[in-house]
């Protein structure tokens, strides 16, 4: 039986949302594994996750169409971004433009992640 466009479409979003969602994470793992003992780019990725999350949860559920605005898009990448770059400061990071780089990097790609989502979700939604 073959899938509707949609449902493709749908599908094809959500796996593009898991995979920009887990780069972050990946590159936690690599760095804990080449290390041994430095977790702190999980905990980044963690922090960027959430930061990203909890702008885009309020509309995640909205009865509106499959569109996300462009404000809440560079808001949900700029949350995730500033979570990951407090975390790693709390963590004890120096480098200003280390942390920018890589907080600015786990934001992008947590921030895209969950408009994919809640696109996906929305184009779901009847």
């Amino acid at each position: 039986m073959t899938q509707a466009p949609d449902s493709q479409r749908h599908h094809l979003l959500l796996l593009v949302a898991v995979l920009l969602a887990g780069v972050p994470v990946l590159f936690g793992f690599v760095r804990a594994i080449n290390t041994g003992d430095d977790f702190r780019y999980l905990w980044l990725a963690a922090s960027a996750i959430v930061g990203s999350l909890a702008v885009m949860i309020p509309g995640y559920r909205a009865p509106r169409p499959a569109r996300v605005s462009l404000a809440s898009a560079a808001g949900a990448i700029a949350a995730g971004a500033g979570c990951a770059a407090a975390t790693a400061i709390f963590l004890g990071a120096t480098a200003g433009p280390g942390v920018a780089i890589v907080a600015g990097a786990f934001g992008l790609c947590t921030g895209t992640s969950m408009v994919f989502g809640t696109v996906a979700r929305r184009r779901r939604t009847p």
